[in-house]
């Protein structure tokens, strides 16, 4: 129990410092497809009538500061936080490393990507931004951390540059600054839909003190209040203490309730859940909720047999993962695929509307979206993506289908 008890101080504090992080946990709800055919490996799809243009592409300079792939006449920019402690690191990794493969299978010839370090700070990410303009790059991929995207559109949005930034945070998204990452809001709409079809009437939901934690009760409380459902939110800290005060106080709680969300990821949905046991609760008859996090939840621990999440789309990501392990050595997460659909993207917007009509804000906002090797999304005005999820349950010590995502947008709806 030691171990686990270091685990949840370092979480918690990893937390705390990147509480607006995009982590390699997932989330968010439905659907999307191109109706074109595509002749792109893994799915992004060929572009249909070329649509007005926000921004020229921009005159590049020679020797661009930062690594250079790929050798085409339209610059790319990547941000990530390439040296930033911690586990950040990873992610910043997992990214270039997407982007990379991307740029080997469909973008060394037609688009030239400079990855830039933005070490995680605000101040950095700002300038490397107004560097990567100054350079001539036409599309800025990044930042990470919701903070760093804030700043570089201060820089991006006056020079009709789009971004495609990886932050979860909704409130840094707007039209040309675009959330190409999964966001908690419309991973918990999806799993609650999922069970109000399944006829659960009422939730105790487990939430962590945090940010994440807020923007999901928002949604919970937006849902419930609207279809009838009841709903018991129960705040605890990620903290071996705060596990334990609230299986202790949690175990009456629930009893009313016939269904249990519990978002987090890691070890703690099977602390919460055999914690609850522990105090005497009896959670035998009620359905047990994650979330897309539950990539790192033990799916063989009993505690949560039978439980649903919600998840990627991870029709075309397994034959992406098996190339990126050959290639890097490591098995790629959710992040590497965001990189290399963006990259992707951008390539094939060059191939079909040339070099000067690429990056359009309409081009992005495509109603019939794409489909990636995470599966099918498609990008809003608001700057926020809708991404399509698969619902999965726990069956035999790992996650079963138990309803595929949606695999086309309707041009009006989500």
């Amino acid at each position: 129990m030691s171990d686990m008890k270091n685990f949840l101080i370092e979480k918690g504090k990893f937390l705390k410092r990147n509480s607006r992080v995009v982590v390699s946990g997932l989330s968010l709800m439905a659907l999307a497809a191109c109706s074109n055919t595509s002749d792109v490996r893994n799915g992004l799809p060929n572009s249909s009538t070329p649509e007005p243009v926000v921004a020229a592409q921009q005159a590049l300079t020679p020797d661009p500061k930062g690594e250079v792939i790929g050798s085409g006449n339209v610059r790319v920019a990547l941000l990530v936080p390439a040296t930033i402690p911690g586990g950040a690191a990873a992610v910043a990794k997992e990214l270039r490393n997407g982007a990379a493969m991307a740029m080997q299978d469909f973008g060394g010839g037609r688009i030239q990507l400079v990855v830039k370090d933005t070490k995680g700070q605000v101040p950095v990410a700002q300038t490397k931004a107004n560097e990567a303009i100054r350079e001539g790059a036409s599309l800025i991929l990044g930042p990470l951390f919701a903070a760093n995207v804030s700043a570089a559109s201060g820089i991006t949005l006056p020079a009709n540059v789009v971004t495609l930034a990886f932050s979860t945070d909704t409130s840094v998204a707007r039209r040309g600054v675009y959330l190409f990452s999964y966001t908690p809001q419309e991973d918990t709409r999806r799993i609650i839909s999922y069970a109000g079809s399944l006829g659960r009437r009422s939730i105790a939901a487990f939430l962590p003190n945090s940010a994440e934690g807020s923007l999901r009760e928002r949604v919970l409380r937006e849902m419930t209040g609207r279809s009838g459902i009841l709903l018991n939110v129960i705040k605890y800290d990620s903290t071996p203490t705060g596990i334990d005060q609230i299986t202790s106080s949690g175990a009456s709680l629930i009893q009313a309730a016939d269904t249990i969300y519990i978002p987090d990821g890691g070890p703690i949905p099977n602390l919460i859940l055999s914690g609850l046991k522990r105090n005497g609760a009896d959670i035998s008859q009620k359905t047990i909720l994650g979330s897309g996090r539950w990539e790192s939840v033990k799916t063989s621990d009993a505690s949560v047999a039978g439980a649903y999440y919600p998840g990627r789309d991870i029709t075309k990501f397994n034959d992406f993962a098996a190339r990126y392990q050959t290639k890097f050595g490591a098995r790629p997460g959710v992040n590497a695929g965001l990189a290399y659909d963006a990259v992707t993207l951008a390539a094939e917007f060059v191939r079909t509307r040339g070099d000067k009509g690429a990056f359009s804000t309409n081009n992005f906002e495509n109603p019939n979206g794409f489909q990636g090797v995470n599966g099918a999304f498609r990008m809003r005005s608001n700057g926020t993506t809708q991404r399509g999820l698969a619902i999965y349950q726990i069956q035999g010590g790992r996650g079963t289908l138990a309803e595929p995502a949606i695999g086309r947008f309707s041009r009006a709806g989500g």
